[in-house]
């Protein structure tokens, strides 16, 4: 994730394609992006690190992982059952 150096008609269609912007991160990839833009790519890692840990954590969910690790340990060691899955409301459909 950089700021391109040269900028061609080409730019946009590889970000685009090669892009998250897109995706389900996209709206804090954007924040990202318009951070970056304002205070340049040397400075961008330090003073848009708010908007680039918020984009790490939507695409890696490396926050999540942990809570259901430290969830399943007290689980665990509770000696508490797993729940059973709720019955489907539409089973053609699969939810």
């Amino acid at each position: 994730m950089s700021l391109p150096l040269i900028y061609t008609p080409f730019t946009k269609f590889q970000t685009a394609w090669g892009g998250t912007q897109g995706g389900e991160c996209g709206a804090h990839y954007l924040d990202y992006m318009r951070c970056a833009s304002l205070v340049g790519g040397v400075r961008a890692k330090d003073d848009c690190y708010k908007e680039l840990a918020d984009f790490h954590e939507c695409a890696l969910s490396q926050k999540q992982l942990k809570r259901v690790v430290i969830m399943e340990k007290e689980r665990k060691r509770q000696k508490r059952p797993y729940i059973e899955a709720l019955g489907q409301d539409i089973p053609e459909k699969g939810y």
